[in-house]
C-alpha cells in the first residue's frame, strides 16, 4: 500500500516543510509517496511527485489500497484548490483508494464551501489542528465528523528536545526575542506596514538594554514576491537602524528549529512562530488583529497573549511592555 502525502510543501514555506517533517513521522514504516510543489526543505526529502502532475493524473498514481492523506496545514485557502482536493478525493476513491483528511486547519473553508462539503464526505477520517475548526465545520453543515488532533509541528516534541540539548546559548543577560510578521497587508497597505515598524522599532529602541531582537524568516515563496520574509527581515533592520537582526534565510527545516532554540521569547503575526514559541516554550505573543482565524483559535486554545494590532499605537507598545517588563522581572 502507498500512503499519498499532499499538502503545500515545496512552496518556500518551511511553516508547511515542518508539516511535512511531522507527517512522515506519524506514517513511519509506510510506503510514503510525497506530493508537493518542488524541493521541500524537509530533511531527507529529496523525491516527490509534482504537485500538478498529481492533480491531472492521480489516478494514474493512485491503486486499490492506497492512501491519499490530505495532511496539515490551511489547505482551503482558494475556491480552485479545494476543488482540486475534492477531484483528487473523487478519483482515488473509484480507484479504490482510501481518503483522508489529517491535522489541518478548517478556516478558508468559506472560499469553495461546496467543494469542502463534499471532499469531507468522502473521507474515512478527518482530523483538524484547532477547536475552532471542529466548531466551524459543524456550525456551517459541513461535517461533524471531524476530531481534534494538535498540530503535525506539534508533533516533533522529541526532535526539538534534542535540539534543546545541543544547542543550549549562553545565558546573557539580555533576553533574546524573535520576530515574524506575515500579515498580508504588511506589503500592500503602507500605513500598517508604517504601524508595524514604528511598533517593533520603538520597542527595539526602548529596551536594546535588556533585549536582542532578531527577524526570524519562514518563507521565501517561489512565487508569490509578498510572501518573502527576506524583504520583511530588512525593513525590521532598517527600521530599527540595525537594532532587529534578521537571520539568514534557513536552508532547511532543522536550521529554523535551531533559530527558534537560541531565542528566549516570540513575537508577531504568524502562525507557525506561535506554534514554534509553545512547541519550544518560549515566552510567546500574538500581534495580530484578533478573531477566530487560526492565530486567534490557537493563541485562545493554548493561552497565549493576545496583544490587538487594531488598538490604538499607544494601547499596543502599553501591552507590549508590559510583556516585555513581565519578563524581565521573572528573569
Amino acid at each position: 500500500m502507498k500512503n499519498y502525502i499532499y499538502g503545500a510543501y515545496g512552496t518556500g514555506n518551511l511553516g508547511d516543510d515542518l508539516l511535512l517533517m511531522g507527517a512522515i513521522k506519524e506514517h513511519s514504516g509506510e510506503d510514503i509517496e510525497v506530493v508537493s510543489y518542488g524541493i521541500p526543505y524537509t530533511n531527507g526529502v529529496n523525491n516527490y511527485i509534482d504537485h500538478f502532475e498529481f492533480i491531472n493524473n492521480c489516478e494514474k498514481y493512485v491503486r486499490k489500497g492506497d492512501r491519499v492523506t490530505f495532511a496539515g496545514g490551511g489547505l482551503f485557502w482558494a475556491a480552485s484548490h479545494a476543488e482540486d482536493m475534492y477531484d483528487i478525493a473523487r478519483k482515488s476513491i473509484k480507484n479504490g483508494a482510501d481518503v483522508r483528511i489529517k491535522r489541518i486547519g478548517a478556516q478558508g473553508f468559506h472560499c469553495n464551501i461546496d467543494a469542502v462539503r463534499k471532499l469531507m464526505e468522502l473521507c474515512s477520517f478527518i482530523s483538524v489542528r484547532d477547536i475552532n475548526s471542529v466548531q466551524i465545520l459543524k456550525e456551517y453543515n459541513i461535517t461533524n465528523k471531524a476530531v481534534f488532533e494538535e498540530d503535525y509541528v506539534l508533533t516533533l516534541k522529541e526532535e526539538v528536545n534534542k535540539i534543546k540539548e545541543q544547542k543550549k546559548h549562553s545565558h546573557s543577560s539580555k533576553i533574546r526575542i524573535g520576530i515574524n510578521h506575515s500579515a498580508t497587508p504588511f506589503f500592500h497597505d503602507e500605513k500598517h506596514r508604517k504601524k508595524t515598524l514604528h511598533l517593533y522599532s520603538t520597542i527595539a529602541d526602548e529596551y536594546k538594554k535588556n533585549c536582542d531582537f532578531y527577524y526570524i524568516p519562514h518563507t521565501r515563496h517561489f512565487n508569490v514576491i509578498d510572501q518573502n520574509d527576506i524583504i520583511n527581515g530588512e525593513w525590521f533592520w532598517k527600521c530599527s537602524n540595525g537594532l532587529i537582526t534578521p537571520f539568514s534565510f534557513p536552508k532547511s527545516t532543522d536550521e529554523l528549529l535551531n533559530m527558534y532554540s537560541q531565542m528566549d521569547a516570540v513575537i508577531g503575526w504568524r502562525y507557525h512562530l506561535l506554534v514554534l514559541g509553545n512547541l519550544f516554550e518560549l515566552k510567546t505573543a500574538f500581534l495580530g488583529s484578533p478573531g477566530g482565524h487560526k492565530y486567534g483559535a490557537f493563541a485562545l486554545e493554548n493561552n497565549i497573549p493576545q496583544i490587538n494590532f487594531d488598538l490604538s499605537t499607544s494601547d499596543i507598545l502599553g501591552s507590549m511592555r508590559r510583556w516585555i517588563n513581565r519578563m524581565l522581572t521573572e528573569k
